[in-house]
């Protein structure tokens, strides 16, 4: 009987938990919008329009440029996918770097957990791209400007992978970067040379074999090979590997949970 209470006790005390941490989490989601975003104007809308106009210029822009110059694929999925996908790791890493900094004397309050910050920052920075994507594929393709995706599974597959190792990417940078400044220097450079290794710019099969090799041990090439792939129907032309993904992801979410279990970082709650 013992045991029984102290189940149910266990359980209940674990929901209680959870719906506290959930709510502080909404609060500082809330409170992320108004301080980013402001109340005046379209507010949090930005949130939503800011990576559709971006994307909708460099597709313009491109659709212009290789009008002229050609190009070996459709130019408006090839865009749409890419820059979803541009925006969705550079936006979680940036937000993550030295996200603790201006949340600091919310640690103060017992129920606010540095994890809670990172949480926050991160659902937002997804759930914005996301939707943008979302609106931008619908509207796209209700123009009649770009064809249904051919396996819309493995285009929600290779998105999740993005996020997940987005959200780890961020959560990572903003761990190290409370412990040096270096991390917030250092990340800028790299960054741009991540850019351009990617894949946002260029499809793997357009490559060297040599240069295949190599580009394949960036894991953010995998995810937009597979959406490409999920759009333009699988072939030998799209590399992509989901153990190798998969993979990385496990090991940055365990390498992210060592992170924010740091003493340093618990220090601060």
């Amino acid at each position: 009987m013992s045991d029984r209470i102290g189940q149910v006790n266990g359980g209940s005390a674990l929901w209680v938990a959870l719906r506290v941490q959930l709510r502080v989490v909404g609060a500082l989601l809330l409170r992320e919008i108004i301080t980013r975003y402001g109340r005046h104007n379209v507010g949090f809308f930005w949130l939503l329009l800011e990576p559709i106009l971006f994307t909708v210029g460099v597709v313009i822009l491109w659709n212009v440029t290789h009008q002229i110059q050609g190009f070996r694929v459709e130019v408006t999925p090839f865009i749409v996918i890419s820059y979803a996908s541009l925006l969705l790791w550079r936006n979680c890493s940036f937000r993550g770097l030295k996200a603790i900094e201006p949340n600091r004397s919310l640690l103060h309050h017992r129920p606010v957990k540095v994890q809670d910050i990172f949480i926050a920052r991160m659902t937002l920075e997804v759930a914005g791209v996301t939707a943008a994507f979302l609106v931008l594929l619908i509207a796209i393709i209700g123009l009649d400007l770009m064809k249904m995706p051919r396996d819309f599974t493995l285009l929600l597959l290779g998105w999740t992978f993005m996020a997940w190792f987005s959200v780890c990417l961020g959560i990572l940078l903003g761990c190290w970067s409370e412990h040096t400044d270096l991390v917030d220097r250092i990340w800028h450079p790299i960054s741009y040379f991540l850019l351009v290794c990617s894949g946002t710019f260029y499809m793997v099969d357009w490559l060297p074999r040599a240069a295949q090799e190599w580009v394949l041990w960036v894991p953010m090439v995998h995810p937009i090979e597979m959406m490409r792939a999920a759009y333009w129907g699988p072939s030998p032309r799209f590399h992509f590997d989901v153990g190798y993904i998969l993979l990385v992801c496990l090991s940055m979410t365990l390498l992210a949970m060592l992170s924010l279990a740091d003493r340093r970082l618990k220090s601060m709650t």
